[in-house]
């Protein structure tokens, strides 16, 4: 009997040290530092959270939360980090925090009419900032230092949701949202009359992320429907609104990102790499069997760190879980780290 109480005390002893640490307790730290993590979280269930990861590797759980005593709220969709201000964008809550950092501590929250739903969020000035909705044809005028909504608004096509400043207009794609509701627009918008200034009609339907070229064009992800129709990338030229050039995807495209003179997107395979001066797509550059993911894995999101100098790729898992961060040097993953639930953005701070 003795010797089997001493081989499972050693059994317990073993599972012990294998056993994943343990997020930091939920005690507020009187500053936040390093590497920010954004979950989405799952619609209705409010459970949207804000991660820290310190420079040391400590891992702060839900910390907005921890300090500010209340959940993030449900769905978040966007952030926005200038200096020490950081704007959060509340999805199925309505809602626009502002949360001082390093502290963490809210500034304000402004919550949207009952018909809003909030997705993207651009700073324009210290008095003005935009918030596109998704199903209330309205794009909202905030004033980002006090929180205050500045009707009257401007009445926009359905479904908007990308928001990006160039050539002194502000872009904004008007997508699909729910079956037989589709679009395939691009509205320029001036941002001193605060007015739709005309649309661009593009060859495939629900466009959603854009981002800036290094030659200064547009460049717009267009998802398609998700199964016979695949992606398409865009190239507009903001001085005159028209289309310079069009390439076809393999998948569909959800996110787009420029590091320098390179642009990233997140698709079906994986992080892609596009060759926008030739149109060339890289579907391989980090393709979900080199990531180590399983079929019913979802690649949520990614971002280059130059910090750590590593990719970063968030895993969703199979959705309502909690997910994690893939960390990623030359090409291959060399550290993990779970997180909240639907992992989509990360930022460094400071």
């Amino acid at each position: 009997m003795r010797k089997w109480a001493f081989v499972v005390s050693v059994l317990v002893f073993l599972i012990a040290c294998v056993r994943k640490p343990k997020a930091e307790a939920e005690t507020p730290q009187p500053a936040y530092q390093g590497l920010f993590v954004l979950n989405e979280g799952q619609w209705t269930l409010s459970n949207a959270s804000l991660d820290v990861i310190s420079p040391e590797g400590r891992y702060y759980e839900n910390a907005y939360q921890s300090v500010n005593h209340k959940p993030l709220g449900d769905v978040a969709n966007h952030w926005l980090r200038l200096g020490d201000t950081l704007w959060i964008v509340l999805n199925g809550s309505r809602l626009l925090r502002c949360v001082s950092l390093p502290s963490l501590r809210e500034v304000y929250t402004l919550t949207f009419p009952p018909s809003a739903s909030p997705r993207e969020f651009l700073w324009l000035s210290s008095d003005k900032a935009y918030v596109s909705s998704l199903t209330d044809g309205t794009l909202y005028r905030v004033n980002p230092r006090t929180g205050v909504l500045l009707p009257p608004h401007i009445p926009v096509e359905n479904y908007s949701e990308g928001l990006l400043l160039a050539g002194g207009k502000v872009w904004l794609t008007c997508g699909n949202y729910a079956y037989p509701a589709r679009n395939n627009k691009v509205a320029c918008i001036d941002p001193v009359r605060d007015s739709v200034l005309y649309y661009i009609t593009l060859p495939r339907e629900n466009p959603g992320p854009l981002t800036l070229l290094p030659n200064g064009k547009l460049l717009v992800g267009c998802r398609g429907n998700y199964a016979d129709l695949k992606g398409l990338l865009v190239h507009i030229d903001p001085a005159n609104g028209t289309i310079t050039r069009t390439t076809e995807l393999l998948t569909s495209v959800y996110h787009l990102q420029r590091y320098g003179d390179e642009v990233y997107m997140l698709t079906d395979s994986g992080v892609s790499r596009y060759l926008w001066q030739n149109g060339v797509v890289e579907y391989g550059f980090l393709s979900r069997s080199q990531l180590g993911l399983r079929p019913e894995e979802l690649l949520y999101g990614f971002s280059y760190d130059s910090v750590s100098q590593s990719w970063i790729v968030a895993n969703a898992r199979a959705g309502g879980v909690r997910g994690e961060l893939i960390f990623i040097r030359n090409g291959s993953p060399y550290a993990r780290q779970e997180v909240g639930v639907f992992p989509s953005r990360t930022l460094r701070y400071p």
